[in-house]
């Protein structure tokens, strides 16, 4: 009799827990659908697109990025340039977070601005144990409202943002950052040069000639 009420009493306990979690998922708040993020600069009807996927925090985006800065000036009237989030957090402990601050710019109209701060600042941020404070001068230099900024960063829709663009470039193939893809299409080991990626584009250009 004792052991029948023992299984009973277990029962009731394992039967409570499963109900509790069963709660937990139909209560919590689901994450808003996002299309990714919309950062463009250049010819937006442009018939070229030109995208890359970075991590704010990755040596080689760091690399990268004066390279892609001249190139986007020189195609700035023929080509449409698009910066998307790729943080991988798990070797870039503040990834994630530069790619929020970045991404709450853009709701101010000022991602780019943002996106030049943070990586211009990149060997100074990344060994401090605040970067935070380091991205909010960057916001108030840019002149960014700093109380929307706040209720962004913590805001479901910018992690939604984010998310997406993680899922669209792991559908893409990337692996590493930085990724790049022109019209869609993954390019393979690209050079970090001007003149590599003028002849890509110029290539492109011919075609929708």
């Amino acid at each position: 009799m004792k052991i029948n009420r023992l299984f009973i009493i277990i029962g009731v306990i394992i039967l409570s827990f499963i109900g509790i979690v069963a709660y937990a998922k139909v209560t919590a708040p689901k994450e808003p659908e996002s299309k990714g993020s919309s950062n463009v600069y250049g010819k937006l009807d442009s018939k070229v697109t030109l995208t890359e996927y970075v991590d704010f925090q990755c040596e080689a985006c760091y690399a990268f990025y004066p390279t892609v800065k001249e190139i986007k000036e020189q195609y700035k009237d023929k080509v449409k340039f698009q910066i998307k989030h790729f943080p991988i957090s798990n070797s870039h402990q503040y990834a994630r977070m530069a790619a929020g601050y970045a991404e709450s710019a853009a709701l101010q109209g000022k991602f780019f601005e943002m996106h030049d701060k943070i990586f211009e600042g990149q060997k100074t941020w990344e060994t401090s144990q605040k970067p935070n404070e380091y991205f909010d001068t960057y916001a108030k230099e840019i002149g960014l409202n700093m109380d929307k900024l706040k209720t962004d960063l913590s805001s479901p829709s910018v992690s939604a943002t984010i998310n997406a663009d993680l899922a669209e470039v792991k559908r893409l193939g990337g692996e590493g950052t930085p990724t790049f893809a022109l019209n869609g299409e993954k390019i393979k080991n690209p050079d970090n040069s001007v003149e590599a990626f003028s002849a890509l584009l110029d290539e492109a250009l011919e075609k929708t000639n």
